[in-house]
């Protein structure tokens, strides 16, 4: 049984009328909240293996082989164990040109745990470093395309009250995520854990109050 490793989820929750605030402040930046499941993709050499937030296997999602070769085709040393952090669109996703893409967003293991920094700006380089990167959208405009079903989550510094409102109409989209500029990995990832430095923005919907 491969080795299991727990991400950091957000803690905090937000009303959108509260963005403009933190937004003013210059220490957060935003990243888009995709209405999909929390992926944790694992490699190490050949070996792939894609992991929920609970530790285990999807029940809606199999990795394939076409997604398993995108996967190595990242620039990844193959003498270093990864674990990148991101969202899977399946069963909850509507569109189906959207079904089964893998949106990456951070990466918590690069040889080591990444546990005490570096912080998340230079994580996020680093990830799109291994990510190639991407610099064309897919044809949606909701992220970065990596390769036809991996796509890089964009990082945003601002004008996050016009970002929310951007895609409010899109069911891929559930609202934004902001994370601190300068935080890092407080946990060691073996246990589900919530960290201060994410909030969570929604747009309304049935489902959640925000």
């Amino acid at each position: 049984m491969h080795q299991v490793l727990y991400p950091p989820r957000p803690k905090g929750r937000m009303l959108p009328s509260e963005l403009s605030g933190y937004d003013k402040t210059g220490k957060w930046v935003a990243q888009r909240k995709f209405n999909g499941t929390r992926t944790l993709v694992h490699v190490f050499g050949s070996h792939v293996c894609l992991q929920s937030r609970y530790g285990d296997s999807h029940k809606n999602f199999q990795l394939n082989a076409q997604l398993r070769e995108e996967i190595l085709s990242l620039a990844l040393d193959k003498n270093l164990e990864y674990w990148l952090d991101g969202e899977i669109l399946d069963a909850k996703t509507k569109n189906p040109d959207y079904k089964g893409k893998i949106v990456l967003f951070d990466v918590l293991q690069e040889g080591s745990y990444l546990f005490g920094g570096p912080d998340l700006l230079q994580r996020y380089e680093n990830l799109k470093i291994i990510c190639k990167n991407p610099q064309e959208k897919e044809p949606g405009g909701l992220a970065l395309k990596v390769t036809p079903n991996i796509w890089l989550a964009e990082t945003f510094s601002k004008d996050f009250v016009d970002l929310f409102q951007d895609f409010i109409d899109n069911d891929e989209i559930e609202g934004l995520v902001l994370k601190k500029r300068n935080s890092v990995i407080d946990n060691v990832g073996s246990k589900e854990y919530e960290i201060s430095w994410q909030i969570r923005c929604r747009k309304p919907h049935k489902n959640y109050n925000f």
